[in-house]
């Protein structure tokens, strides 16, 4: 899910979202938690709070670790437990009172130490964050942000070659020399250094064949600053050869061609702190470690609380924790005028689609088809919709809508046709739907799914047969665990009339997909041609317990009672 948005100090793909500060108070009483009167003892609201916590809803988790933290104030465990969960939802007055205590019986929680430094940047006063930065233990990620921290805060104070000199350790750790290079060329060209910050940038993007986003964005804003429009026009412009559709690239080359200027991302010291802790709030959260990543989001948007990118980010790990409400409120934040705006719309229609909510989904597609005329996307997850809804002829018109917007040769688009076609089949409209399933094989030639279901169809057909089985012993080569291709291929078999070979490979389908009502009826018609009548029956009555569609359950009965009858083949 990452954004075209790229931190500066990481180089990394990704965005960010966070929550705002509901600045709660400590639980004084039941009143406030509801949910807390429910449990009698603090051990008990102290479980609950942990089952609240794997289920992430972490401000209902904060709320009881809170209420548990009351009847034992110094418990180390449960003051760590309960920073986490408030610093992770931005609750920052419980955060900032809980960072106090947990240091107090825990000198070395690095996060409570960044918690409390922060609320100095943010206050501007530079010689307690130079305490803060001095406290905190110097192990692990610290060992990369002293440094950073260090430098910023003596640039606050009108000392830039005390600020190039700290943060000169930052030039010996390994993997860390392009981040080293744009932290030296922001400070000298914060600092009123342009000649050698120029210098320093250009050798940043020398240094690489593809420049992230970051990097152009804030090297095209201090060209077009020094008075170098043509250079920042061209750096955009170069960049959006390698990513034409970026938004955010393409909105910046149209304030510089309309004379406009261009966002200055560091345009003071607390700016360059914010920075860096999105950039270490991304590396979190591509490392899985969401918890972490949502305290560095948090502390970035408390520095600066229109952050969008922070705010995207924030937003994404709530997705991934399947926090979709939550999600869905902090993406509204984004304005209709940031270069987001498209992405973050989207986002919320999968969120909504996530809760079942099927009209507001619908709405908030039509609105961004309306946005953006010459899109498909919005089209397309309407037809998703739609076709998961079983409104077949409907998701049809909608993916008819998204193929009017792309390039049709494009192999990229293999799947809109498979999916048009699955639609058209479903509404028995076959000859539509066999020429989409063959335009997204021209498009696509192995694709699994494609294969499976265009082969599967013909032998329901009885038509095309050994074309079907080989297409299908190429889906089962590429997906072997796939239950239903492989099921396809042994019902393929069984049309063929090669029953040992059925009964072999719908013995493995039932193997993966052990409960499909249509696997366990074919392996009984294979059984039963095969002479092993006992076992087809027990198939069928397998088959009948598993709920299948309502017209084949007469037909499975008959087999049930009679066995297969005619001499012929059965579909």
């Amino acid at each position: 899910m990452a954004l075209a948005g790229t931190a500066l100090v990481l180089s990394a793909c990704s965005a960010s979202k966070s929550e705002s500060d509901t600045t709660a108070t400590s639980a004084t009483n039941d009143a406030n938690y509801p949910l807390i009167s429910q449990y009698s003892s603090p051990s008990g609201t102290y479980l609950a709070g942990i089952v609240a916590g794997h289920n992430r809803d972490y401000s209902v988790a904060a709320d009881l670790m809170l209420h548990a933290l009351e009847a034992s104030h110094e418990d180390p465990r449960l003051l760590a437990r309960s920073f986490l969960l408030t610093a992770s939802v931005g609750r920052d007055r419980e955060t900032m009172d809980l960072s106090a205590r947990l240091l107090a019986v825990s000198p070395d929680q690095a996060l409570a130490h960044l918690v409390l430094l922060i609320d100095a940047v943010k206050r501007e006063d530079w010689d307690e964050v130079q305490e803060r930065i001095d406290a905190a233990p110097k192990v692990g990620i610290n060992t990369v942000l002293q440094p950073m921290f260090s430098a910023w805060a003596d640039l606050a104070k009108n000392d830039l070659d005390k600020a190039l000199l700290n943060l000169e350790p930052l030039s010996q750790k390994d993997g860390f020399k392009t981040l080293y290079g744009i932290q030296i060329a922001l400070l000298k060209d914060l600092g009123g250094r342009p000649g050698a910050a120029k210098n320093d940038y250009l050798k940043i993007l020398s240094a690489t064949e593809q420049p992230t986003l970051r990097q152009v964005n804030i090297v095209a804003d201090f060209l077009n600053r020094q008075g170098d429009k043509d250079a920042a026009t061209g750096l955009l412009e170069t960049y959006l050869q390698a990513d034409p559709e970026n938004a955010i690239a393409t909105q910046a080359l149209d304030r510089l061609t309309s004379g406009g200027e261009l966002e200055r991302v560091i345009s003071k010291p607390g700016d360059a702190f914010a920075e860096i802790l999105f950039g270490f709030a991304s590396l979190h959260a591509q490392e899985k470690a969401y918890d972490t990543g949502l305290v560095y989001a948090n502390q970035a948007l408390k520095l600066r609380p229109e952050y969008e990118e922070a705010k995207i980010l924030v937003g994404e790990i709530m997705q991934t924790q399947g926090r979709s409400r939550d999600a869905i409120a902090l993406y509204k934040t984004i304005p209709l005028q940031s270069p987001y705006a498209w992405t973050v719309g989207l986002r919320i229609a999968d969120e909504m689609d996530a809760l079942g909510l099927e009209a507001e989904t619908l709405e908030t597609l039509e609105q961004l088809a309306t946005l953006r005329p010459e899109r498909f996307e919005p089209h397309l997850r309407k037809g998703n919709l739609l076709r998961a809804s079983e409104k077949y002829a409907a998701a049809a018109q909608s993916y008819d809508q998204a193929i009017k917007r792309i390039d049709e040769k494009d192999s990229r688009y293999w799947s809109l046709f498979y999916f048009r076609g699955i639609a058209f089949e479903r509404t028995k409209n076959w000859p539509k739907a066999e020429a989409d399933f063959l335009k997204a094989l021209e498009l696509s030639p192995d694709q699994p799914h494609v294969l499976n279901y265009l082969a599967y169809s013909w032998v329901e057909l009885q038509k095309n047969l050994p074309e079907a089985e080989q297409m299908l012993v190429k889906a089962v080569e590429l997906r072997p665990d796939d239950g239903y291709v492989v099921d396809s291929l042994g019902w393929v078999y069984y049309q063929l009339g090669k029953y040992e070979n059925a009964v072999e490979y719908l013995e493995r389908a039932i193997e993966l997909k052990a409960e499909d009502p249509v696997i366990n009826d074919h392996l009984g018609d294979a059984y039963w041609r095969v002479g092993r009548h006992h076992e087809a029956r027990f198939q069928w009555r397998r088959a009948l317990s598993f709920d299948p569609e309502e017209e084949q359950v007469e037909l499975i009965k008959s087999k049930i009672d009679k066995g297969i009858i005619s001499s012929g083949t059965d579909i």
